[in-house]
């Protein structure tokens, strides 16, 4: 299915779940990208902008091609696993 994918420039940082959130636009619906983050022990809100503007390219790629895949979660959400390096 070739759905038009625009990631706009928010993210969200959320605390009490170790979570970073970004957002993409598919065929108009406001779509939640979320990376869980507590094994990276990011201490701050800072910290975890940093992490996610050095690897934005590779997180949203990845979302991208789930997106396409239509691999949402219960709630409507894509979950985009951590970039591993190795």
């Amino acid at each position: 299915m070739n759905q038009a994918v625009q990631f706009i420039d928010r993210l969200e940082f959320r605390e009490p779940d170790h979570q970073l959130v970004f957002f993409a636009q598919v065929s108009g619906m406001m779509v939640e990208c979320v990376i869980a983050i507590s094994k990276l022990k990011l201490t701050d809100e800072s910290h975890a902008t940093d992490y996610f503007e050095k690897y934005r390219f590779e997180y949203e790629e990845r979302a991208e091609q789930l997106i396409e895949e239509e691999s949402y979660n219960s709630a409507g959400q894509i979950e985009v696993e951590l970039v591993s390096f190795s």
